[in-house]
C-alpha cells in the first residue's frame, strides 16, 4: 500500500489485533444485519406502494448514485480510519482536516453528478429521470461528511459509535422513505426520504464526534493521494456491482417503460442474490488487519493460514445461500414481492451464483489489498468489470434478464480464478481441493432436495430454507468437513471478541 507517515513503532501482537477486529465485526456485523433488513424493508414496501415503472425507475436512480456515494464513502472512511489508527493522538486534526477537504472532493462530486444528470438520463433511455438524478446528488453532499465521521470513530475504535451511527442511518431511511412514499409523493419522496436521512445522519454525527483538540500537522495532500488511489479501486468495484442493471435499463427494450419494469424485475432478483455477498463484509474487516500484521512481519505460514481459512469459511456460508436462493427462486421471489416479480425467477437463478463468485473475489482483493499490493486487486477490478460490460451488452438485448445474470456471472468467475491465481502463485495457498469438493457436494445435497417440494404458501417456503439450512450443516459434519477444531475456533473467536 501506499507509505504513510511510516514511524518506528511497536506492532501490536497477532491475538490483540484478531481481539480488536473481532469485537469490531461483531458491532458491524450487528449494523450490517440491520442495514439488511431495514433495507429489504424498504423494498418490499416500495414494492408495493409504487407502480412497477415508478419502483424499477427509484431503483434505477439510487444504484446509478450509488455508485459515486460508493466511492465516496469507502475513499474517505479509509482514508480517515487510517491516519487516526496510525496517529491517534491527531485524531481531531485529522478529522477537522478531512471535513474540509471534502468541501472540494465531496462538493466537486455532487455538483458534477448535478450537471452530468440530463447525460446520464440520456445514456439509460429516459430523460425523465434528470429531475430525480439531481435530487439524489444531495445524497452525495452528505455521504462526503459523513463518511469523515465514521472513519474517525473507526480509527478510534469506537465500533459501538459507528455502528450505531449506521444504525440509526438505517432507521431513519427506513422511516423516511417509506413515510413520504405512504403520502403519495411517489419517486420524489422516495429519492427525497433517501437524502433527507442521509442529512439527518450526518448532523448527528457531527454533534457526537463534536469538539475535541486539534494537535499535530496534518498535511491534506497526503491524505489527498491516499484517498485518490482508494477513489479508482472502489469506483471499478462498485461499477462491477451495477453495471448489468444499468445496461437493462439501457438495453432490454426501446420502450422506456418497459426497460424500467425490466430493471424492477432483475433489481428484484439481484437485491435477493447480493444476501450471499452481503452476509460476509464483516470477513474484510478481520483478515484485512490480521493480513496486514503477518505480511508486515513476514510470517509467511501464519498469512497461508489466514487466507486458507478465510477462504473456506465464507464458501462454506455462501454456498448455502446461493444454493438456497438459486434452487428456490421462485418461492423466495414469491415471499417478498408480487406476483409480477416472478419474471425475475429464471435470472435469481443464475446470478446467486454470480454474488458468490463476486463475494469471493472481494474477499480475495482484500487480502491482496492488505497484503501491501492494491495495483493488483485495481487490475483484476478493471478486468473484471470490462468482462461483465462486454458481455452484458452483447447477451442482454437477446436473452433479458437472463442474459444479465448469465453475463455477470461468468464475468465475476472470471475475477475470482484470476484473484485466486494470483493468491496461488504469491503464497503458494488457497483453501485445499477437498475442502472445495465436501462444500460443493453438501451444497448439491440441498440443491437435489430443494427440487423434491414445491410449497404452495409463504410460510412453507420459509420452513423449507430453514429445513434445507439445517440438512446442509448436518451433511457438512457427516461429510467431515465441519468438525470439532472448527466449532473449537469458533469459540476462541468469541471470547477474544
Amino acid at each position: 500500500m501506499t507509505p504513510l507517515a511510516e514511524e518506528s513503532r511497536p506492532v501490536a501482537s497477532t491475538d490483540n489485533i484478531a481481539a480488536i477486529a473481532g469485537r469490531g465485526a461483531i458491532y458491524i456485523t450487528a449494523a450490517k444485519i440491520w442495514f439488511i433488513v431495514s433495507g429489504y424493508g424498504i423494498t418490499v414496501t416500495l414494492a408495493h406502494l409504487l407502480t412497477i415503472e415508478n419502483y424499477g425507475i427509484y431503483r434505477v436512480v439510487i444504484n446509478t448514485v450509488s455508485i459515486i456515494n460508493a466511492v465516496i464513502v469507502t475513499c474517505t472512511y479509509q482514508t480517515v480510519s487510517k491516519y487516526v489508527s496510525q496517529e491517534p493522538e491527531k485524531a481531531d486534526s485529522i478529522k477537522w482536516k478531512a471535513l474540509g477537504l471534502q468541501v472540494y472532493v465531496g462538493g466537486a462530486a455532487t455538483l458534477g453528478f448535478f450537471l452530468l444528470a440530463p447525460v446520464v438520463a440520456s445514456l439509460l433511455n429516459d430523460a425523465r429521470l434528470t429531475g430525480w438524478l439531481r435530487l439524489a446528488s444531495l445524497i452525495t453532499l452528505s455521504y462526503s461528511f459523513y463518511s469523515v465521521y465514521t472513519g474517525y470513530f473507526n480509527g478510534k475504535k469506537r465500533f459501538d459509535i459507528q455502528a450505531g451511527l449506521d444504525i440509526s442511518y438505517s432507521t431513519l431511511k427506513l422511516v423516511f422513505i417509506i413515510l413520504l412514499a405512504w403520502l403519495g409523493f411517489g419517486v420524489t419522496g422516495s429519492v427525497g426520504g433517501f437524502a433527507l436521512a442521509a442529512a439527518s445522519v450526518l448532523v448527528i454525527s457531527a454533534i457526537i464526534a463534536r469538539g475535541g483538540d486539534r494537535k499535530g500537522d496534518v498535511r491534506a495532500g497526503q491524505l489527498l493521494r491516499f484517498q485518490s488511489y482508494l477513489l479508482l479501486f472502489t469506483f471499478v468495484l462498485t461499477l462491477l456491482q451495477r453495471v448489468d442493471l444499468m445496461l437493462i435499463k439501457a438495453l432490454s427494450s426501446p420502450d422506456a417503460t418497459t426497460a424500467s419494469e425490466n430493471a424492477a424485475f432483475y433489481s428484484a432478483a439481484v437485491d435477493i442474490a447480493n444476501i450471499t455477498y452481503q452476509i460476509i463484509v464483516s470477513v474484510t474487516f478481520v483478515i484485512f488487519p490480521l493480513i496486514s500484521q503477518s505480511t508486515f512481519a513476514d510470517d509467511r505460514a501464519r498469512t497461508q493460514g489466514y487466507i486458507s481459512k478465510t477462504l473456506r469459511y465464507t464458501l462454506m456460508v455462501m454456498a448455502l445461500t446461493a444454493t438456497l436462493f438459486s434452487s428456490n427462486a421462485s418461492g423466495v421471489l414469491r415471499v417478498i414481492y408480487r406476483d409480477s416479480y416472478q419474471a425475475g425467477s429464471q435470472a435469481l437463478r443464475i446470478v446467486a451464483f454470480g454474488m458468490l463468485f463476486f463475494g469471493l473475489m472481494y474477499i480475495a482483493t482484500t487480502i491482496i489489498s492488505a497484503s501491501g499490493q492494491p495495483g493488483v486487486s485495481l487490475l483484476l477490478g478493471v478486468i473484471t468489470l470490462v468482462t461483465s460490460t462486454a458481455l452484458n451488452a452483447l447477451l442482454i438485448p437477446s436473452q433479458g434478464l437472463v442474459g444479465a445474470a448469465t453475463a455477470t456471472t461468468v464475468a465475476m468467475l472470471v475475477g475470482t480464478a484470476l484473484a485466486c491465481a494470483y493468491l496461488w502463485r504469491r503464497f503458494r495457498t488457497l483453501m485445499s481441493f477437498a475442502s472445495i469438493l465436501r462444500i460443493a457436494a453438501c451444497a448439491g445435497v440441498v440443491y437435489g432436495a430443494s427440487l423434491l417440494f414445491a410449497p404452495a404458501s409463504k410460510v412453507l417456503v420459509i420452513a423449507q430454507l430453514i429445513a434445507l439450512s439445517v440438512t446442509y450443516v448436518m451433511v457438512l459434519v457427516l461429510s467431515g468437513e465441519l468438525g470439532r477444531s472448527d466449532l473449537r475456533l469458533i469459540a476462541r473467536v468469541a471470547r477474544r471478541s
